[in-house]
């Protein structure tokens, strides 16, 4: 044995030595003394060990009874110490034997000696035992275990130290044993066909295969997907129903109910690893389904909270692992010369968004059409002021700073869609466009080159120029006049901001509570609706906060509204379409109107909305509408529309 301080090996290595696992306490702490003194340069700490070592050894031995390793005992007047590793050692072999002979029998508690107590050992449950050992052992433990079956089986005395492998595999032998019988082989295989009318050759052919030890140990729990699984189940059972009637039980009858003990507990470990399995695949499958629905991009936070057809969030039917390897497959994995399936970019504001390849384009489209109007309008307005001025800009004829102001009007308005025109991906995907159909949704591409934004956006600038004009007065069109007028608005202009300034104060003076004076206001009338509306004011901050987990970053709740309500309202005539619209959106505001007094700030969360919209979109009147989905996104957010609306 090579030097060691460790007690407990010391102790199994002098029971080997003496060939018993009762060592006289006295004798070994005389040995322990000289092994301390002989090998103390090597292992400084035998030192303990040096001089009278009785107490130190009796002070260990209490930890080592605690971990059902070695215990103190007194015989006969005598202290002994009990190696319960020499056991375990001694045990282990009696496994190995098993492989090559099936007939020895397996180790039980009567194995022990006499005058050894069975309270030492640690007894466990086999099904809580094996199936721990199943998912992780440590093979070094120098334990014995005592395992108890159910159905009037004997306990068996189990080391920690077998691999659950050779567990399982002494048990197969054993029951391949019994089947290999001319008594027992013909009987189970009438059995197992009989139960499975219609399947006797696919039956006898796994029998076949079994009792001829055809299968390696690990192959029938690689076949957990095909018939054989339920075939080696069932033929369990048919052994373990057969030999429990037995009233006289010989030691191969209650080996062969053990064995039958232990592989079932591995039948119902795999069984609900697989359902396991299953339940966290179909989970991922859905996340993936996901992306393919509106609104196509989601965060790792949004992920996370998905939910299953069920209302059972995703995460949690598989562990962080698993969605790791997830993220790491879909962003990672492509053919050469191809993008993933899933891509990843990043807004201004730090954060990162995944996409489905295919919907990158439509997204792109239905993003530029949300922002066409706004954009569109801003120009407008912004043009006007400039023409009402008798000033002009470049960015109104010259192409190129139309451009430029183009795309820092969509960088500040349209933080997602900006984000997605300059993605990194966005060159490689131009190609992919023309070999793969299902990336069409859209024009966004001309010759593998992005198009300008302006038409991307739908939006020229001609047309913006000749909006902002028609709001003129008639008397800009008139040369002479307005070169006149131009003359005087530039000396009018200070006093005119001078006076609007003056105007901005006051208003912001009074919005906040003060006069003109800037003194506060105090209304002791308004005492007794201060309360409502403070209460108000809460619920409608909560809704404002709640918009963000509803709708795209650098998106409005009103352009959402207007996207969803195209999806759903597909009424041909614009008149029948406004009509649908404020149909559903009356209903909407009448439901609200009942249920308003039992929302507070603190109850009135993301869960609650979704359920306040879901409840809607099933009564009556909201069946008539085929597009569920859509409908069911646009509630929620008219719902926070309406409670935000100061």
């Amino acid at each position: 044995m090579a030097t060691s301080a460790n007690l407990s090996q010391i102790i199994r290595f002098y029971a080997e030595k003496q060939n018993s696992p009762f060592i006289d306490f006295n004798e070994f702490c005389a040995y322990l003394k000289k092994y301390a003194e002989h090998h103390v340069e090597e292992q400084a700490e035998l030192v303990k060990y040096l001089g009278d070592p009785s107490n130190t050894v009796l002070a260990e031995l209490e930890g080592l009874q605690a971990k059902h390793i070695a215990a103190i005992s007194t015989y006969e007047k005598k202290k002994i110490i009990i190696a319960i590793s020499y056991f375990s050692v001694q045990f282990a072999k009696r496994f190995k034997e098993i492989l090559d002979n099936e007939s020895v029998p397996y180790p039980i508690v009567t194995d022990l000696p006499k005058k050894f107590p069975v309270d030492l050992l640690e007894a466990k449950d086999a099904s809580d035992y094996i199936k721990g050992i199943l998912e992780s052992q440590d093979l070094k433990s120098q334990c014995l275990m005592v395992v108890h079956f159910g159905h009037e089986v004997s306990s068996m005395l189990l080391p920690a130290c077998i691999p659950v492998k050779l567990l399982m595999e002494t048990a197969k032998k054993k029951v391949r044993r019994i089947l290999a019988k001319d008594e027992f082989h013909d009987y189970y295989l009438k059995k197992l066909s009989g139960s499975n009318p219609g399947k006797e050759l696919i039956v006898q052919h796994f029998f076949q295969n079994f009792v001829e030890n055809k299968y390696q140990s690990d192959n029938i729990e690689d076949t957990l997907s095909s018939d054989d699984y339920y075939y080696w189940s069932q033929l369990c059972y048919f052994i373990r129903q057969d030999f429990d009637k037995i009233q006289d039980k010989t030691v191969e009858d209650m080996n062969i109910l053990q064995a039958i003990e232990i592989t079932e507990i591995n039948n119902v470990y795999l069984k609900q690893k697989m359902q396991t399995a299953q339940r966290k695949q179909e989970a991922l499958k859905q996340l993936d389904f996901s992306f393919q629905k509106p609104p196509y991009l989601y965060t790792i936070d949004q992920m996370l909270k998905l939910k299953d057809s069920n209302g059972k969030l995703l995460y949690g039917q598989f562990d962080e692992e698993d969605f790791k390897k997830y993220l790491m497959a879909a962003t990672g994995e492509a053919k050469e010369g191809e993008l993933p399936r899933l891509l990843v970019f990043k807004v201004e504001s730090g954060t990162k968004y995944y996409i489905v390849k295919n919907k990158v384009i439509p997204l792109t489209v239905r993003l530029a059409n949300e922002a066409h109007n706004v954009i569109e309008q801003t120009f407008e307005n912004r043009w006007y002021q400039k023409l009402m001025d008798y000033e002009a800009t470049g960015e109104m004829k010259n192409a190129k700073e139309f451009e430029e102001s183009l795309a820092e009007e969509i960088r500040q308005q349209a933080p997602v869609l900006w984000a997605l025109l300059n993605a990194n991906f966005m060159p490689l995907l131009s190609h992919e466009k023309n070999a793969d159909e299902e990336l069409d949704g859209g024009r966004i591409f001309h010759d593998h080159e992005l198009l300008p934004y302006s038409q991307i956006l739908m939006i020229r600038q001609n047309d913006i120029l000749a909006q902002a004009k028609m709001r003129l007065p008639f008397w800009y069109t008139i040369p002479v006049i307005s070169w006149i007028c131009a003359i005087f608005a530039g000396k009018k202009k200070t006093k005119k901001e001078a006076k609007n300034e003056s105007r901005s104060t006051a208003k912001d003076l009074a919005e906040a509570g003060f006069d003109e004076d800037g003194l506060p206001e105090f209304d002791e009338g308004n005492k007794k609706q201060a309360g409502k509306k403070a209460k108000k004011d809460a619920l409608a901050d909560r809704a404002e906060d709640l918009v963000k987990d509803f709708i795209t970053e650098g998106s409005t709740l009103d352009r959402e509204l207007d996207f969803l309500c195209k999806q759903w309202n597909k009424m041909i005539t614009k008149q029948a379409s406004i009509t649908l619209t404020e149909d559903v959106n009356s209903l909407i505001r009448d439901y609200m109107r009942k249920v308003i007094h039992t929302l507070t700030a603190s109850t009135f969360t993301v869960e609650r909305v979704k359920g306040l919209a879901k409840a809607l979109v099933k009564t009556p009147n909201m069946q008539k509408i085929k597009e569920e989905e859509a409908l069911t996104q646009y509630v929620e957010l008219y719902i926070l529309k309406l409670v935000s609306n100061r």
